[in-house]
């Protein structure tokens, strides 16, 4: 239980000092843009870009088979309970505008924001070898939702389309993750200096991220809470994670391996699905529940995950 204590105690520690910092007006008007900017656009592709590189063959590391492994696994659970949240907002007569929210919800987790912070400080686990993991994730995730937020609006034409690409084209997390990626493959360093500096920067990616993460949820306009909004709740701190369990039991996946493949699944819904959802037509008070909601349910779901170790 200490150890539990140790992994989650700072991260939810720090979400709870920004959530405060918001609540009490320290935030003048524009700076969580800011911050939010710095952490999404400089710090996290700072930290995924500098430790996919140290982590390389020329830093003596390499691409191991249970990374590919666990990277289809995550994946095809990923896709099913996508499948499983679209099922669930027809089962439930959702209406078209409000199924990509709650199947957004229901399959994508914050790695970026908490999944990482964890995995970054549990015992056994390479910082390279976890954001190879969860940088294709990040990706699968953007490409997911944009595909059933389009899919729940009608009457979708070319330029719309156009739109989505150079969504794609412009994140950083993607660029990140591919040129980090390419780095890793081909063995690739920085020259000493730009080593350090991007190092530094991806230092502070981690507690900018979790302070962020908190002012953000306690800024969001959450509005009366629905039903279909709880089931979205479940479907990504339960039903996500148990498909998890399955998959791994059903697959011989044990010890640190399927810790982080439950880890990742039982993450909350990501803060950057309601920007999405008000961006693309979806509906805005499902988002911000769903967010709230599932960050206060995953906590309970990850510490016991963590005290049982995988």
């Amino acid at each position: 239980m200490r150890l539990v204590f140790e992994l989650l105690g700072p991260i939810f520690l720090l979400v709870a000092l920004g959530a405060g910092l918001q609540r009490g007006g320290f935030f003048g008007p524009g700076a969580l843009t800011g911050l939010n900017r710095l952490c999404y656009w400089v710090a996290l592709p700072g930290l995924i870009g500098a430790s996919l590189m140290r982590g390389g063959p020329g830093a003596g590391g390499g691409w191991a088979a249970w990374e590919g492994d666990l990277l289809g696994l995550l994946g095809g659970v990923t896709l099913a309970a996508a499948a499983a949240g679209w099922a669930v907002a027809a089962a439930l007569r959702l209406e078209w505008r409000t199924r990509g929210t709650f199947t957004q919800a229901f399959f994508r987790g914050n790695l970026a924001f908490v999944g990482l912070p964890i995995l970054l400080k549990v015992p056994g686990l390479e910082p390279a070898r976890v954001l190879l993991l969860l940088a294709p994730m990040m990706i699968l995730y953007n490409l997911l939702a944009v595909g059933v937020l389009v899919a729940s609006r009608q009457g979708l034409g070319r330029a719309t389309w156009r739109a989505v690409a150079e969504e794609w084209l412009r994140n950083p997390i993607l660029w990140a993750s591919a040129l980090g990626g390419l780095a890793y493959s081909r063995g690739w360093l920085l020259p000493a200096p730009l080593d350090e500096t991007a190092g530094l920067i991806g230092k502070m990616a981690v507690p900018l991220a979790l302070v962020t993460i908190g002012a953000v949820l306690a800024s969001l306009p959450t509005g009366a809470w629905c039903g279909p909004a709880w089931a979205a709740i479940a479907g990504k701190a339960l039903v996500s994670p148990l498909l998890g369990w399955a998959a791994t039991a059903a697959l011989g996946v044990t010890g640190l391996d399927r810790l982080v493949v439950l880890v990742a699944l039982a993450c909350p819904t990501a803060v950057v699905s309601y920007t999405m959802a008000g961006a693309m037509g979806g509906d805005e008070a499902m988002a911000a529940q769903t967010v709230v909601g599932s960050t206060v349910a995953s906590a309970v779901v990850l510490a016991g995950l963590l005290a049982w170790g995988g």
